[in-house]
């Protein structure tokens, strides 16, 4: 029949869209619509990338430094005459069984920052410290008599001169000067007798001083490559010796590093 064509038409129709309603619901998302990304709350570190922890920013180190000079002289280790108190005089190095050095100055580039007091106090004839590290000194007088003291600038361990001495006056016992301390230098600190006692002071930043063992030990230094320099200074008629390595720190980790002195 002619009329009910057009009822059929409209039925092919609707079913037609249903159909392609179905589909835009359930098929495959669009290309242009971003990707669900899944967290996992049980992700461990195994999960993640690798890194190299050396090169994390901050990161940090830590280096065991010994200064060492094999087959130390006698002449260098042997006092070399006695004090107007007649104790014998220091000699110019005590190593230790294994050649370590203590009382060796030791500078590495990069350390971390400190300051402070250099103390050194006069007993008798003698100092009780051969070398400090300080941006001040405070010196103090242990003897029961007035002393004169030479306080010298030496200049920098490159170019070390012999000072203009500056007179510290300890008149009694207990008495402490105070003197600031030019930075970078390294200052002189003697006796008043003919062949005087000497004692160093250090105003670096980053210089550290060897203990009995010819070791020391930084802690904080940054991940990479840092020069280090080992300085005796001259004293008891011997002359400077100097010597240089260079340290690399990982992450997390102790380095040891020997530095020979020239002989």
């Amino acid at each position: 029949m002619v009329a009910g064509a057009p009822r059929s038409s409209s039925r092919g129709a609707c079913a037609l869209l249903a159909l392609l309603l179905v589909g835009a619901c359930s098929g495959k998302p669009r290309s242009d619509e971003p990707t669900p990304v899944v967290v996992r709350s049980d992700a461990s570190p195994a999960d993640a990338s690798p890194s190299d922890a050396s090169t994390s920013a901050g990161a940090t180190g830590d280096l065991q430094i010994r200064v060492e000079w094999p087959d130390v002289p006698v002449v260098a280790r042997s006092s070399p005459g006695r004090t107007p108190c007649n104790t014998p005089r220091t000699p110019a190095v005590a190593p230790t069984t294994t050649w370590g050095i203590p009382d060796a100055l030791v500078i590495v580039d990069g350390a971390p920052v400190a300051t402070g007091e250099a103390r050194i106090t006069l007993v008798d004839c003698a100092f009780n410290a051969r070398i400090a590290i300080g941006t001040t000194l405070a010196i103090t007088s242990a003897v029961d008599h007035p002393a004169a003291l030479a306080l010298r600038k030496r200049g920098p361990i490159a170019a070390l001169g012999p000072g203009d001495p500056r007179v510290v006056q300890l008149p009694i016992a207990g008495h402490t000067v105070t003197a600031a301390l030019d930075p970078g230098a390294i200052y002189s600190l003697e006796t008043d007798a003919p062949d005087p006692e000497v004692a160093f002071v250090a105003a670096l930043p980053n210089a550290y001083v060897t203990e009995a063992n010819g070791q020391l030990t930084i802690h904080g230094l940054t991940v990479g490559s840092h020069a280090v320099t080992a300085w005796l200074p001259p004293r008891a008629g011997q002359p400077a010796r100097t010597g240089h390595a260079i340290a690399r720190i990982t992450a997390n980790d102790l380095a040891e590093l020997t530095v020979p002195l020239a002989p």
